[in-house]
């Protein structure tokens, strides 16, 4: 953990030990796999780890497509394959008409206060995620796999004993999944802190998760971290699994961009600021404007002690590390308390109104053009 100065609120640098680390090897035989969905982003060639997994499993292959992921180019890849189970939607551009738009917390982000520190942020992922959370609730999959089209280093069998994780005997676990830890999945701030010598751990991510969905789940907020918070009760509950399995994804460049590390501060800032409570048995009911003024303190000890240790990183890192994080620590600067405390309360809202939603929605649905008309996808 980081030594934040006697604030009392500390930064973790490794959650592991919120996941129970005895987990039982569960058995993958007669292990029932629904679906495998992938929220793409990347051209179609990046499924091909996905496609290995759909016909290894026998589970139907669900993509959602956006950005440099085409709909056409997908569904070839997949005929070409031979799965013809398969599911492929365009997701839209706009998302006017999006089951979940007028949710506070989307609001909040969007057109609310959190415009100004959220809006470097570009992401349709959590739409993507929510999408394949209320289609396997319509269409009756009991057990669901979230991919992301960057993972890589998974095999047929990681997949089904990470699934029969879920309810197994004695244990209630509602979400299990892996950690990516080559590259490691990690936010611009967390990647810096690694690359000043700093001891930087990797969590369970929403990029290789597998969901029970015949018990009661949460929802993606829209703000970076969003897994991180879809799983907080699970995590809170001792119902968060892990096989202890790794996996990899594609490698990137974290400080290309600076506005990468502004785009990811604010959610950053809450999801750690959350975990950090889980770690001295609190909650989010904890999380009032006096604790996160202190964590947001914390946090600034965080930035500036990266800034600190840059002159042990290699002279031609130097510079693009710094920048990144000098643009963290702008947007960190327009962060309140009120801030933190108004968000974590709308989504404690967002939270009741998504499990009446969920309670609500209609079962059997027929078709896949039905499920998305009722989401407002069509």
């Amino acid at each position: 953990m980081t030594d934040l100065g006697g604030h009392g609120v500390l930064q973790y640098s490794t959650h592991a030990e919120l996941v129970d680390p005895s987990c039982p090897a569960a058995s993958s035989a007669g292990t029932g796999l629904d679906a495998i969905i992938v929220p793409a982003a990347r051209p179609a060639e990046s499924l091909q780890t996905a496609v290995e997994l759909a016909k290894g499993t026998g589970a139907r292959l669900v993509v959602l497509c956006s950005f440099r992921s085409r709909a056409d180019d997908v569904s070839a890849l997949l005929e070409k394959h031979g799965l013809q189970d398969s599911i492929v939607v365009e997701m839209p551009e706009e998302s006017g008409n999006w089951i979940l738009s007028d949710f506070t917390t989307t609001q909040w982000v969007h057109h609310g206060p959190g415009k100004g520190v959220c809006g470097a942020r570009n992401s349709d992922l959590s739409m993507k995620r929510n999408t394949g959370l209320l289609l396997a609730r319509m269409l009756g999959w009991e057990r669901i796999f979230f991919l992301d089209d960057d993972i890589r280093a998974v095999s047929v069998e990681t997949v089904l004993s990470t699934v029969a994780l879920l309810g197994a005997d004695g244990h209630s676990y509602r979400t299990a999944g892996m950690s990516v830890d080559n590259y490691p999945d990690n936010s611009v701030v967390c990647h810096a802190r690694r690359a000043v010598g700093e001891y930087q751990g990797v969590f369970v991510s929403g990029a290789a998760l597998a969901v029970d969905c015949r018990v009661p789940f949460d929802f993606f907020p829209d703000l970076y971290n969003e897994d991180w918070l879809f799983f907080y009760r699970d995590a809170a509950e001792e119902r968060l699994a892990t096989p202890g399995s790794l996996v990899e994804q594609m490698p990137y460049e974290p400080f290309a961009d600076p506005q990468r590390a502004a785009s990811q501060e604010f959610g950053d800032v809450i999801a750690e600021g959350l975990y950090a409570l889980l770690h001295d048995g609190a909650g989010a009911e904890a999380a009032g404007e006096d604790y996160w003024k202190r964590f947001l303190e914390s946090r600034n000890a965080v930035l500036t002690g990266v800034t600190r240790r840059l002159p042990k990183v290699q002279r031609e890192r130097r510079s693009e590390i710094g920048k990144a994080i000098r643009a963290a620590q702008h947007v960190l600067s327009e962060i309140t308390a009120t801030m933190c405390a108004e968000y974590v309360a709308a989504w404690q809202l967002d939270l009741v109104r998504w499990s009446k939603l969920v309670a609500n929605l209609p079962g059997g649905v027929s078709s896949i053009d039905d499920a998305l008309e009722i989401m407002g996808l069509r």
